[in-house]
């Protein structure tokens, strides 16, 4: 694969992906030319974001595993304060990906 396969900001430091915004995400996806190249994406730490940043996924025929957890592997589910992340704003994006049928790469949510 090529080096933009894989998007993991839990490979950040923990007090940075916490800063990140919704434009921050964006922004990274969109110079990665993520609906393109991203198969892998999890957004370990980034507590601040709606999911309005996942935007440039949409559409997406490669995306195979979606993380929006949060937290890391073996790390407590349970946030206080609790994030922001909005159904309202990412099933939109994921229905474009998964609405692609045959063209879907989907395997993991």
């Amino acid at each position: 694969g090529n080096q933009w396969d894989v998007l993991d900001f839990g490979d950040i430091e923990k007090d940075l992906a916490a800063k990140l915004s919704d434009e921050d995400i964006r922004g990274v996806l969109l110079s990665i030319d993520a609906v393109n190249n991203l198969k892998k994406l999890r957004l370990t730490n980034c507590i601040h974001v709606t999911g309005v940043g996942l935007e440039p996924l949409r559409g997406s025929t490669i995306m195979q595993q979606i993380n929006l957890s949060l937290v890391g592997d073996h790390e407590s589910p349970k946030l206080d304060p609790e994030p922001p992340i909005s159904c309202a704003e990412v099933i939109p994006i994921l229905d474009s990906i998964i609405q692609r049928g045959e063209e879907c790469s989907l395997k993991h949510l």
